[in-house]
């Protein structure tokens, strides 16, 4: 991954927006509904002080609103990609994030324990293999009433799929349909898991977006996200 995302640093941004045309959005939208719809569900249990981790934070996206939804949070962000974290340290200077470099997840010991864990579209980059091991290692960076936050593509929706299947840097990976993440979340030591389906209207369609918080349920949305406890 380090090496993977070290040469798409600079250009990450423009590569995406270029991917995701045709929705009508740029980039900055799909990372402010994920910290938003993350607000939603967990904005009033995890209020005030809290130790919030970006793991696989890469050039820094949510950064900007992650402060703005968790005004109160102590931000860290995590990546193996330094090119990626140089990007992000200087786009967010003013937002106040500790950035943590690693090469493999399993030595990764930030010396502290999170609130809430955010994993946005790193996964399918995460060898099968490891996704198991990863997981625990997450878990076992959580605070006893943390949570694991995991947004992944959902492969069920044939727009999203288009996108992927065209995404210079997501050649070669594989989307990780929601109820197999949910399986290698359990076998991860999660025991409370749930899942969300998030994004389902196009800009031109942006009148709707209000009703997407009664559709989480219906599979279709652009992505998914898992909660584990």
């Amino acid at each position: 991954m380090s090496a993977e995302f070290d040469q798409y640093a600079r250009s990450y941004q423009e590569l995406h927006a270029s991917n995701i045309k045709a929705s009508g959005y740029d980039p900055s939208y799909f990372d402010q509904q994920k910290i938003r719809e993350l607000h939603r569900v967990a904005g009033k249990e995890y209020s005030g002080k809290i130790n919030f981790l970006d793991f696989g934070c890469g050039i820094g996206k949510s950064e900007p609103h992650i402060r703005k939804y968790f005004p109160e949070a102590v931000i860290h962000g995590a990546d193996p990609s330094e090119e990626s974290l140089k990007q992000a340290a200087e786009k967010n200077k003013g937002v106040n994030v500790t950035y943590h470099h690693f090469t493999e997840t399993a030595q990764f010991n930030p010396g502290i324990s999170f609130d809430i864990i955010f994993v946005a579209n790193v996964f399918h980059h995460i060898p099968a293999t490891e996704h198991v091991a990863t997981l625990a290692k997450l878990k076992s960076l959580l605070s006893p009433r943390g949570k694991l936050f995991v947004f992944e593509h959902n492969p069920w929706n044939p727009l999203t799929s288009h996108a992927f299947n065209t995404c210079e840097f997501d050649q070669g990976c594989i989307m990780i349909p929601a109820p197999a993440f949910r399986k290698k979340a359990r076998a991860g030591g999660f025991t409370k898991i749930k899942t969300n389906f998030i994004l389902f209207f196009p800009k031109a369609l942006q009148a709707f977006v209000p009703l997407e918080k009664f559709l989480t349920k219906v599979p279709i949305g652009a992505q998914y996200y898992v909660i584990c406890s």
